[in-house]
Formats: structure tokens, sequence, C-alpha cells
């Protein structure tokens, strides 16, 4: 009957999940790390090969070094290629994998089946974990998560019948953990924990007769090859971040920001797990954290932790759930910042476990000694997890695409100069270009420092035809990164627009100096010099912009009239009629046209003037 009951609310669970998201298998990708991950990497869209192996095993991408999870994006792309409904399906398939993969691990650890059920429920269904689920970039998450659940259940197995392929086990799902994300370093701490309770393990001070045959040292040394592959793990990911630029220096979030930070972000995460309102994708550094709230938030630890250790053995779960919340948020709590945000939601996914046993253990044991109380129990259950299903579906259509998401992000912090950064872009390529140009210009105004809002800003005043506008903010970009090529080669563009060719080709050539590999400058540079009927020169531009980019049809119309110009009429007819065949296999389909119409208009004058063709001398 057990065996029947654990089959139906595991199939219950999983298809509520399921039911619950599905609506993210018809988004579209977002703006935000999902192209780094997918959809315009050149890397992962072809899918699964030996170099694609070759590549996720060194890769880094967004910062970081996991090597599974790359690998998970490129067997996505062999199934499902640029199709996002694919992609946000494997990571619902993940997310209902684990919660009812947490609840027969909550289940045989505690021996009890609904205070289980009830904690695998929240945890699924939780509006606070919504963001790792409909995010496809952060398929890290629910995929070490996943590692995680199986890591534990293996060591559970060896602490039952401590064999050495068990011992083993559990080693290896750690390490494919690690490879996915490397937040479960601290992992080997929660094993610790799990000895303490429910395992009991280890005591601190009572029942030591419990201990007999069993070494307390033994439950540390056994830790020791864990410990190793975190510090391991650990060591390579503060490498990677820190020569990717994502950890921020002491000069950008200073110490004394660090450790006041810490705190709050304790208590956000806290606040958030009862009180779910106002998520969004990214919570902005604060520029001066409130040392009042600071301090408030620490004393709130101070005495939540006091109460765990003074009642470290009448209610164990209190302490072990509140030490698992604890320490699972060490390596993201702030101390070494990394990206832009103070905290994000996706971070809480597993650390909320831990005080969602302290909470159902508590009403548990105070219905146990209340039998009032009991009558409460299961409507209120009931309702709780109604109001998370509410919420997430709620929550969920937040990410239905970039637009939504981050005009919700805007609404919980309208001084967020990243969301309005990437509102601007979502709503540029939905054709919005006046209003991005309104939330650009707002993202500069908030941060006038960022150099890459003042580009943002520039490429989209380009675009609308405001060509001096756009050379000034490029040019304000340039002073804080006067060694840039991207950003000489973008205000050459905007100065040749302008009609201020020399200034262009100035700017085009220190584009050149500065990364010799990079095509654009080489072919804005020739089509500045044959704009002003200098073109042989624009010819040697437009031939080293084609080495660097075969094919690229616009350098070749650009070389064809440049041919035409200095009389080659066969080479422009046979250059015009290549950028015509890459423009048509690119299915750009104005372009091919105007192509067409310029190669008429050379054959019509190779015609009228037969002696340029050498096979008609």
């Amino acid at each position: 009957m057990d065996l029947r009951k654990t089959w139906m609310f595991g199939g219950f669970l999983f298809v509520v999940t399921m039911v619950l998201y599905w609506p993210a298998t018809g988004f579209p990708f977002v703006n935000f790390d999902d192209q780094l991950y997918v959809y315009d990497n050149p890397q992962v869209i072809p899918g699964l090969s030996w170099a694609g192996i070759q590549w996720a095993a060194t890769a880094v991408v967004a910062g970081n070094w996991h090597p599974l999870t790359l690998l998970s994006h490129l067997a996505d792309c062999s199934i499902y290629r640029r199709f996002a409904g694919g992609h946000h399906l494997t990571n619902l398939l993940l997310h209902s994998t684990n919660a009812v993969l947490l609840w027969l691990l909550l289940k045989r650890l505690t021996g009890q089946f609904w205070p289980a059920a009830l904690v695998a429920a929240v945890f699924a269904w939780h509006p606070l974990n919504v963001e790792s689920v409909a995010w496809v970039a952060e398929r890290k998450n629910v995929l070490s998560s996943f590692f995680f659940i199986l890591t534990v259940w293996a060591y559970l197995r060896y602490t039952e019948n401590p064999r050495p392929t068990r011992y083993l086990l559990a080693l290896i799902l750690f390490t494919l953990g690690l490879a996915a994300k490397p937040m479960l370093v601290t992992l080997p701490f929660i094993l610790w924990l799990l000895d303490y309770w429910p395992l009991q393990r280890i005591t601190f001070g009572q029942n030591q007769a419990a201990l007999a045959g069993r070494p307390a040292g033994l439950q540390l040394l056994e830790k020791i090859p864990f410990l190793m592959l975190s510090v391991a793990d650990g060591v390579i990911t503060l490498i990677v971040q820190t020569g990717s630029g994502a950890v921020k220096g002491l000069v950008e979030v200073p110490l004394a920001s660090r450790l006041l930070n810490v705190p709050v972000a304790y208590a956000t995460y806290l606040g958030k797990t009862f009180c779910p309102s106002k998520l969004c994708v990214n919570y902005a550094l604060p520029g001066q954290l409130p040392v009042v709230a600071a301090l408030g938030s620490l004393l709130l630890l101070l005495v939540v932790t006091l109460l765990a250790w003074h009642w470290r053995f009448q209610f164990r779960w209190f302490l072990v759930g509140w030490l698992w919340f604890l320490g699972m948020l060490i390596p993201v709590i702030g101390l070494v910042p990394v990206g832009s945000q103070a905290w994000a939601d996706r971070y809480a996914y597993l650390p909320m476990v831990g005080i969602l046993l302290i909470v159902v253990l508590f009403f548990k044991e105070w219905a146990a000694v209340r039998p009032s109380v009991q009558v409460f129990i299961i409507p209120a259950a009931v309702a709780l997890l109604a109001c998370c299903l509410v919420l997430a579906r709620q929550q969920l259509m937040c990410w239905q695409n970039s637009v939504a998401l981050f005009s919700q992000a805007i609404r919980v912090d309208p001084e967020n100069a990243l969301a309005h950064d990437l509102l601007g872009a979502a709503l540029n390529d939905c054709g919005r270009s006046d209003e991005a140009t309104e939330q650009f210009a707002v993202a500069v105004r908030l941060h006038p420092d960022d150099a890459n809002l003042h580009y943002h800003l520039g490429r989209n005043l380009i675009d609308a035809g405001r060509f001096s506008a756009a050379a000034g903010h490029l040019a304000a970009a340039l002073r804080k990164m006067p060694d840039n090529p991207v950003l000489h080669n973008a205000l050459g563009a905007a100065l040749m627009l302008d009609g201020k060719p020399a200034a262009a080709e100035s700017e085009f050539a220190q584009a050149i100096k500065l990364q010799p590999a990079y095509a654009k400058p080489y072919y804005n540079l020739g089509k500045a010099l044959l704009a002003e009927g200098h073109a042989p020169p624009a010819i040697t531009n437009f031939l080293a912009a084609l080495r660097l980019e075969p094919g690229w049809p616009e350098a070749l119309e650009n070389l064809a009239r440049a041919y035409a110009a200095t009389g080659s009429a066969s080479n422009a007819i046979a250059t015009a009629g290549l950028a015509l065949k890459m423009a048509r296999a690119g299915n750009q389909v104005s372009l091919a046209e105007r192509i067409a119409v310029e190669l008429l208009t050379y054959q019509k004058a190779a015609i009228a003037q037969p002696s340029v063709l050498p096979d008609q001398r």
C-alpha cells in the first residue's frame, strides 16, 4: 500500500509540475544570457559532435566553466536546433524530476511521508523557483540540482551499507554536479549536517554511546575526497571568473559594501521564501546599503542561529535546516561579487529546502502537542499549495518574452539600469526603436560612467538616423574604454554617416590597429574610401575584410562597386555574381534584389564598352 501511495503521489507531483510550467514551452529565448548559451553561440548551434565535446570541456561561457551544462545545451541543439520550446522543455523535465527525487529522498531520510511530500510540492511550485525553470540559461541550476539530489541519495545508500562502490558512486555524481554548476561546492557540508540529523552518525556532546563502533573522526575523514573536489572546483571557478572579468574588484564593490550586503541578502532570501512578491530577473547592486537594514538583518540571523543552537538536541531538524540554508548560499552571498546582481531568485533553488524543512516539521511538532491544531493542518497545507500554484503561474508569465521580463524588472526597481538597457534591446528587436531609444537613454542617465550603455544608445541612434548624437555617446564610451576596437569602429560609422569621412577613416584605422583580425573596420574603411573616390585602396580593404569573413555579401557588393569604379567590368561582374549567390543563400531577399540590379548595370556597361573585357580584346 505504501509503495502504491508513493507511486501515486510521485506521479501527481510530476504531472502537476509539468502542467504548471507547460506554457514555457511556447516561450522564445530571452536576450539575457540565452544568446551566450544557445541561439547566438556558433559552437552550440550545430549540436553534439566530437569537436563540440572538446570545446565544452574547456570553454568558458558567461564567466563560468561548466562543461556538463554546455554538453546538455549541445544535446538539446541536436534535437531542437533553435526551437526555444524544446530547450524550455528540458528545463521543465529536469525540475519536475528534481521535485520527485527530492520527495523520495526526504521521505527516505525522515521516514515521514506527508511532511516530505509537502516540502517537495512547495519546492516544485514555489514562485521563487520559476526563474530556474523558465530561463534556458539557468539549465546549470536545475541540472546541477539533479546531481546534488542523486549524490545525497547515493551517500545515504553508502551510510546504510558502507561499500566502496556506493561511496565511489556518490563521488562520481558529485563531480558531475560540479561540472554542471560550481555552487555545489558546499555539498560536503550538507552531508556532514545529514550525519547529525536525520542519520545521527555524529552527536554534539550527547548520546555518545550511540557512536559505539563508529569513531567520530570517520565521518570527517570520509568527507575529505568531497572537500578536495570542492576546493579544486572553487579554485578553478575563481580563476575563470576573475579572468573573464565577472568578479567585481574592491574598487567597484568596496569591502564595507560587501559585508553590509551579506546579512541583507540572507534576509531577502528568507523574506522572499515566505512572501514571494516583487520577483524579477535582476536585482541591481544598491549604490549604498542602509546600515540600519544591514544591522537589523544581522540581528535576525543571529537570533535564529542562537535558537537553532539552543534547540540542537530537542529539534535537530531546526539546526540542520537553518545551516543548510545559510551554508548553501555562501558561494553566492556577495562576499565575492560576481555579475551585476545583489542577489538572485535562482540562488535560492536548493537553499530554500532547508527553510521548508524547518517550517513543515515545526507545524508537525506543534500539531503533535496541540491536537486542536490538527484540524487546521490539511486546509492550511492545501491553501499554501494553491497560493504557490497561482503565484508561480503569474510569475511564469513574466518570462513569456524579453519585453515582459524586463518590464517586470523595471516595475520592481525603476532605477535598474541593466533592465532598462535590456528592455531597450528587446524593443529594438520588436521594431519599436523609438521606445528602445528612451530605455537606452534612461540606462545611460542612471549609469553615465558605463561604456556599454553609451555604446548601446549610440548604436540605436545610428539606426534612428541621429548620427551626431550617436557619435557623442560613442565618444563618451571611448573615453572609458579607449582601446576597444568595436567602439572605434562604431564611432567611425557614426562619423561617416554624419558627413565626416576623414575623422571616420581615422577611427577605422585605429580599430584595425587594435585588432587586425576584426573584419568590420576594414569593410567600413573601404566604404569610406570608396565614397571619397579612392577606389584602389578601397579594394584593398574590402579584400582584407573578405579574407577574414569569406562570403560576406555586403563586402562583395561593395568590392564589385570598387572594381566598377576602376573600370574593371569583368571583376565587377564576377564579384557581383558571387555577392548575389551569397545573398540568396542567406535568404537576404532585399539585398539580393539590389545586387541583381547592380549586376545588370555592370553587364550593360560591359556590352556598351566591350574593350574593357579582357577576352574581347
